[in-house]
């Protein structure tokens, strides 16, 4: 009798089992492109640690391609299924003809600092310096020309620019003493003044309006993966509100992925999410999107006449969806 029951419960976990082994070894891949380790890829690292990815049948990967450039390229070839960068090439490519499209967004303010050597006081002694930018064509070079311009500098007479990768990289070249300022992100910007770095003030306060970064595909595969994208984005917003309501565990995920002592990743946290920089739900900003695009146009990066119409850069049916089937962690 004892046998028999016994034999009884080993098939019946087995049974439970096999449902949780096939659905795990069902799940599809898909490719994340991400630009660095700073704060604004929390939510997909929370994602893939919580299992909100697993719960929606998908393993992300992840990938660092150190510009927006190689993530545009990445999409159209179909090496990446999502990134998450700036703006500007998806707008540029739409411009184009192309395919590519946002579909939520994840940072709408800048957390940028003016971070430069010690001996530098004021932004105009930056004349003749050498900025450490992503790259030419996207939006950390654009904030910097405007804010020296407001200073009297302008470019290229005053200062050299080098195209760098993100945040931590430039703070290693400050470091290095190969640049003399970049503009870095909370909590980077936290590192550089206890490393004796200066500061010379937020760029929210010369640019208040930009949408910085957002999450990004290949429109042509989001149509036929409409599955996929919904899942990510579902998993995407369970993750960001999990992280405003969870400060000591966010806190300790932020630290382990940006090698950062946790003290900065919480005060990170505090940035992020009492300015509501993190995206809470995200939702875009018009006013953002359409500095950036205005932008793009007096940097000649877009026709002269090019109209703003966000319904042509962003997809929002994706995120309508997700929304409505969402379920948070209670």
């Amino acid at each position: 009798m004892r046998i028999a029951t016994a034999f009884a419960l080993c098939v019946a976990l087995a049974s439970a089992a096999a449902p949780a082994q096939a659905q795990h070894r069902s799940r599809e891949t898909i490719q994340v492109g991400l630009i660095d380790r700073t704060f604004f890829p929390q939510p997909v690292f929370v994602a893939i640690q919580n299992g909100y990815f697993a719960d929606e049948g998908l393993n992300a990967n992840i990938r660092f391609i150190r510009s927006g450039e190689g993530q545009a390229a990445g999409l159209i070839k179909g090496e990446l299924n999502f990134v998450l960068s700036s703006v500007e090439g998806i707008i540029q490519n739409v411009e184009r003809g192309g395919p590519l499209r946002m579909i939520a967004a994840n940072s709408g303010k800048l957390s940028h600092f003016i971070i430069t050597q010690k001996k530098f006081a004021k932004v105009e002694d930056l004349k003749g310096a050498t900025v450490g930018i992503l790259t030419m064509t996207e939006g950390s070079f654009f904030n910097w020309q405007e804010i020296a311009q407001k200073h009297g500098l302008k470019f290229p007479e005053d200062y050299k620019v080098l195209e760098t990768a993100g945040a931590g990289a430039r703070h290693h070249l400050l470091q290095e003493g190969k640049i003399d300022v970049g503009l870095q992100s909370i909590p980077w910007a936290y590192v550089a003044e206890d490393a004796g770095f200066r500061n010379l003030g937020a760029a929210a306060d010369y640019v208040p309006d930009w949408q910085f970064t957002v999450y990004n595909v290949n429109g042509d595969w989001a149509k036929a993966n409409a599955r996929k994208v919904e899942g990510f984005l579902r998993a995407i917003l369970r993750a960001t509100d999990w992280i405003y309501r969870n400060r000591a565990q966010a806190s300790e995920i932020a630290a382990r992925e940006l090698n950062i002592k946790p003290a900065y990743a919480e005060r990170a946290w505090d940035f992020y999410t009492t300015t509501g920089t993190l995206t809470r739900d995200l939702s875009f900003t018009e006013a953002g999107l359409r500095k950036v695009h205005e932008t793009q146009i007096k940097a000649g990066l877009l026709p002269k006449d090019a109209k703003f119409d966000m319904s042509r850069y962003v997809a929002d049916s994706y995120l309508k969806r997700a929304r409505a089937t969402v379920k948070y962690d209670k």
